[in-house]
């Protein structure tokens, strides 16, 4: 805690621009004065900030929104100018990072590291160059009501603090699935701010599960079609050409944030994956924004999960100290070129991937481990030896190929009536319009077969885990003030990938279509099989198609299948079942709807 005597002393004497050097205890961290033991609670998180706001003029508290407890979701933003809010910092031509931590409230270092940063700009004088082309937008707890179940049984897997919070709100979501879908009141008001600032740069900080290694900090951020050329060409210059290598030379050896593909053998090998929108680093790369993921080690104590993290902070500060504007004018060319691409007879979008075969062998610095047999469980757990470090040179997977290219209309129509679809697209902010009254239009339409549905909830929704589209052009009615979505805007890869059933984040895919799947209405069997007789009297090809069905056995033993195969070939069968109510639109249907 803040000793109140000497924290007063320091606000009182404290010029205008915050250069002194208070008293050092007073300005401790929560978590350095309890020797990294603890991590301050919410209240106390905000009320250190409002401290330095008072003495900083480099520091702005503010709010982005109310949790469903009620909680206050604090923002604070750190500039060497006045750029406060969100339009003052476009304006200035400054990069705006945003640096968000707590999103799993149970991992919880990076709202210390960031305590600690803003404490040595504001009050201690340091790092002000390289604030000089940057503006930071920082959430230091996104994740409030999970912040404040506040327990020492937060995270069974992690080396402290004595008590920590926990990984999903209140409603049992976890934020870092909802970028794409925004379900959670939190996201939307995080989608807000990401909107009204249009950060550059996402960094992302949380603390890893898995297997025991030397590394006390692994990071990733997208390297496959995902992302916009020019923004990974800055990537990969930034964070490997200068971040690891920096990182490094302090002791901080970095690695890819990966998965094992044996969890029980390391030496099997590594794996990389591209993420899809509904985690920070694959929606930040869907919108044209680099992205960085940052993961401490469990299994390090506290205090160096905080240090590797203020140290990786400052380093990314340098790197975006070298050649200001260099990234924002990368995501103005990915920008503009989204929506050039609009114009091309072959625009098409990469929007899922997969990692290939192909393996290279890498270095990993782990530590000695034995796999054992369990009497207990039956199964097999494995034991890390931290006292004998190894390097490792074991195969790794991190190539990657496309699985699912889009071919993209000029536009999309949402239907009126599909008022949960159209709203998270005004969630993320992505252009639409109006129609104002109705009129039928060629379109292109999928329809589904073979839909299957996961057995337990995901994220709180019933997901569509499979099924088989086929796209055919239709004529189809459109009601007013449905909603017009064209593709030549920055948000464009966001459309795609909200409205495209194959996508991996698509709305069909959480379940906000799930109403097309069902039958509403039925036949009787005696109005049905007297019909069926009929049409197989009238219809030889009728016949002939029914009579190879019925080589099936399992079909021909199945009433129920046989009068559904007659009743789906009647007019009464409901054509809207299993089609998709999302329209694709060439460039003169959306001009037909619009009276262009």
């Amino acid at each position: 805690m803040l000793n109140p005597i000497l924290l007063a002393l320091a606000l009182a004497s404290a010029p205008a621009t915050a250069t002194i050097d208070p008293v050092p205890t007073a300005w401790q961290t929560p978590a350095e004065a309890s020797d990294y033991t603890r991590t301050p609670r919410l209240d106390e998180t905000l009320e250190w900030f409002e401290h330095l706001a008072r003495i900083s003029p480099l520091v702005h508290v503010d709010s982005f929104g109310t949790s469903p407890q009620g909680r206050t979701m604090p923002l604070v933003i750190v500039a060497t100018g006045s750029e406060f809010d969100a339009e003052t910092a476009r304006d200035s031509g400054k990069e705006v990072v945003l640096i968000q931590a707590a999103i799993h409230a149970g991992e919880n270092e990076g709202k210390d590291a960031l305590m600690a940063l803003v404490r040595d700009i504001a009050v201690h004088g340091r790092h002000h160059d390289l604030l000089e082309h940057v503006v930071l937008v920082l959430l230091p707890v996104f994740n409030v009501d999970g912040h404040e179940r506040f327990s020492p049984y937060g995270r069974i897997n992690q080396n402290g603090p004595e008590e920590m919070g926990w990984r999903v709100t209140a409603n049992n979501l976890n934020l870092n699935r909802d970028f794409a879908k925004a379900d959670t009141p939190e996201m939307q008001a995080w989608l807000r701010l990401w909107n009204a600032w249009r950060p550059d740069l996402l960094v992302d900080m949380h603390n890893t599960n898995g297997a025991d290694y030397q590394y006390a900090l692994t990071w990733a951020f997208e390297r496959a079609g995902n992302l916009h050329p020019a923004v990974a060409a800055w990537q990969e210059d930034r964070f490997n050409g200068r971040i690891a290598p920096a990182m490094a030379a302090q002791g901080w050896p970095l690695f890819t944030y990966v998965m094992m593909t044996d969890r029980d053998d390391i030496r099997a090998g590594l794996l990389e994956w591209a993420s899809s929108p509904r985690y920070s680093t694959g929606f930040a790369a869907v919108e044209n924004r680099a992205g960085l993921l940052l993961e401490t080690h469990m299994l390090k104590d506290f205090r160096t999960r905080t240090q590797v993290n203020e140290a990786m902070l400052l380093e990314l500060l340098k790197a975006l100290a070298h050649e200001p504007g260099s990234l924002r004018e990368a995501v103005r060319r990915a920008d503009a070129e989204t929506v050039a691409r609009a114009g091309r007879a072959d625009a098409a979008l990469d929007v899922a991937f997969r990692t290939t075969d192909e393996t290279r062998d890498v270095e990993f610095l782990g530590y000695e481990y034995t796999t054992r047999e369990s009497e207990l469980s039956g199964g097999t757990w494995v034991t890390y030896d931290q006292d004998s470090p190894r390097t490792f040179r074991i195969p790794m997977r991190d190539r990657f190929e496309v699985t699912r290219r889009v071919a993209l209309p000029a536009a999309y129509l949402v239907p009126a009536e599909w008022s949960a679809v159209i709203e998270r697209l005004e969630f993320h902010d992505i252009a639409i319009e109006r129609i104002a009254s109705g009129g039928e239009v060629e379109a292109g339409v999928y329809r589904f077969q073979d839909v299957t549905f996961s057995p337990r909830p995901v994220e709180g929704r019933q997901v569509v885990t499979g099924f088989n589209a086929a796209l055919a052009v239709e004529r189809r009615q459109v009601p007013a003030g449905s909603v017009l979505v064209r593709l030549d805007q920055p948000k464009a890869n966001t459309a795609v990938h909200l409205l495209e059933p194959e996508a991996p984040d698509s709305l069909l895919y959480w379940g906000l279509f799930n109403a097309i799947f069902e039958d509403k209405e039925y036949t009787e069997p005696r109005v049905m099989e007297a019909m069926a007789r009929e049409m197989l009297a009238a219809d030889p090809a009728l016949r002939a198609e029914f009579e190879q069905r019925r080589e099936d056995p399992e079909f021909a033993g199945d009433p129920r299948a046989i009068l559904r195969f007659f009743y789906q070939r009647t007019p009464f069968f409901d054509d809207a079942l299993n089609r998709y109510p999302v329209l694709r639109l060439d460039a003169a249907a959306a001009a037909s709807l619009t009276g262009e």
